[in-house]
C-alpha cells in the first residue's frame, strides 16, 4: 500500500508521519505492507536483502544515500497525465503484473506492466487515528469496486523447442520465477520505485565448479547456486561449450550430458550398452530432443536459480540465452569459469 497525493496535504502527511508504526500494523493484519513514499529511501537503504540482491559483490550494504521521494511520485507514471490534478490523497494498491508482448523488427519483446488500484480517503474524517486506519485497511484489502486492467492472451503452438525458447510455451514457468523474485525483493514496493532508487553496478563474479559439482560465485561473497541434478547437468554442458549449442543439434550432446548427470548424481543409470547400442534414460532423451519442450523447462530453471539470487543486469551473463534459430549459450567470459573438479 502506497500513499499518493498530487497536491501536498500537510495534515494527511503529518498524521502518517506521527503514526507510521501504527498504520503499518493495521495493514499488516491484512497481509499488506504499508509504504510511505517519503520514507521509502531510508527503508531501502537499511534493507540488507535488497542490497544483496542488487549488489551481491558488496560485503556491507546501505552505504549509498538515496534520494527522497515525494508523496506524488507514482503519479508521474499515470497513463493519462491530464488526470493527475484530479487525484486527492489516496492509497495505491499493487494489484498484479501483466505482460504486453509485441514484435520489434520481427522479434518478440516482452514488456511487463505493473497494475495498480487506487482508494481515496479523507484524513479529516479520522476522529480516532487507530480506529480510522483499522477501518481503512479493512476497506482497502477488499475489492475496490473496479478493475484497473484485464489481460487475456491467446495460445500459440510451436513445431520445435527452438521456436518456444523463452516464448509463450514457457511463460508459465517464467511467471512462477517472476512471482518468486517479487516475493524476494519487492516486499510491497513496486519494481518501478526500486529501479528508480537502486541502480545496480554490474560487476561479474567468477563461477567455480568444485570436485563434487557444487557451484560458487566467490566474488559475490561465496554465493552458492543450487540446481536439481538434471538442470545442473544441462547448465554444465553449456558451460563446457562456450561457443553455444543449436537446439536442433542437442542429440549430438546426449552422451556427454548423460556422463555429466551420472557424475553429479554419483550413479551409472543414465546410459548403458545393450547389444552394442547405447541407450539412455527417458529424462536424458527428453531434454536432448529438439521436438520436446524439456530443454526449455531446464533453461528456465537455470534462469530462475540466478535471478532469485541477484539482479538481472548481472544474472543475464550467467544463464542460457540466445535468439531463435541461433546457438544458445552462456555469455559469461570464459576466463571467469573455473573448473576445480579435475
Amino acid at each position: 500500500m502506497i500513499v499518493a497525493d498530487f497536491r501536498f496535504d500537510e495534515r494527511t502527511n503529518q498524521v502518517i508521519l506521527e503514526n507510521i508504526g501504527l498504520i503499518k500494523e493495521c495493514f499488516a493484519k491484512h497481509n499488506y505492507v504499508f509504504v510511505y513514499l517519503p520514507s521509502l529511501a531510508n527503508e531501502i537503504a537499511s534493507d540488507e536483502k535488497i542490497w544483496k540482491y542488487r549488489e551481491p559483490f558488496k560485503s556491507q550494504a546501505g552505504s549509498l544515500k538515496l534520494p527522497q521521494l515525494k508523496s506524488d511520485y507514482l503519479l508521474n507514471f499515470l497513463t493519462n497525465q491530464e488526470n493527475k490534478n484530479l487525484i486527492h490523497p489516496c492509497i495505491i494498491r499493487y494489484n498484479y503484473s501483466m505482460v504486453n508482448p509485441r514484435y520489434v523488427d520481427g522479434k518478440l519483446v516482452e514488456g511487463w506492466h505493473n497494475i495498480y488500484d487506487t482508494f481515496a480517503f479523507d484524513i479529516c474524517e479520522a476522529k480516532d487515528t487507530k480506529d480510522y486506519f483499522e477501518f481503512l485497511s479493512e476497506q482497502v484489502s477488499g475489492k475496490l469496486g473496479w478493475w484497473s486492467g484485464v489481460c487475456c492472451m491467446g495460445k500459440k503452438e510451436y513445431e520445435n523447442a527452438d521456436d518456444a525458447f523463452e516464448d509463450e510455451t514457457t511463460k508459465r514457468l517464467l511467471a512462477e520465477v517472476r512471482y518468486k523474485i517479487e516475493l524476494l525483493r519487492r516486499q510491497g514496493v513496486s519494481d518501478i520505485i526500486l529501479e528508480s532508487l537502486v541502480k545496480p553496478e554490474p560487476k561479474l563474479s567468477r563461477i567455480v565448479i568444485t570436485k563434487d559439482y557444487r557451484m560458487f560465485l566467490p566474488d559475490y561473497n561465496d554465493m552458492e547456486i543450487k540446481m536439481e541434478p538434471l538442470v545442473k547437468a544441462v547448465y554444465l554442458l553449456f558451460l563446457k561449450h562456450p561457443e553455444g549449442i543449436f537446439f536442433k543439434e542437442l542429440p549430438n550432446y546426449r552422451r556427454e550430458l548423460a556422463i555429466l548427470y551420472e557424475k553429479i548424481k554419483g550413479t551409472r543409470e543414465m546410459s548403458r550398452n545393450v547389444f552394442g547400442v547405447r541407450t539412455y534414460s527417458k529424462s536424458i532423451v527428453d531434454v536432448t530432443d529438439p521436438l520436446c519442450n524439456s530443454i526449455n523447462e531446464k533453461c528456465t530453471r537455470i534462469k530462475e536459480a540466478f535471478l532469485l539470487k541477484f539482479h538481472e543486469d548481472m544474472a543475464k551473463e550467467y544463464y542460457i540465452t540466445g535468439q531463435r534459430g541461433e546457438r544458445k549459450k552462456v555469455t559469461l567470459p570464459e576466463k571467469l569459469i573455473e573448473w576445480n573438479n579435475k
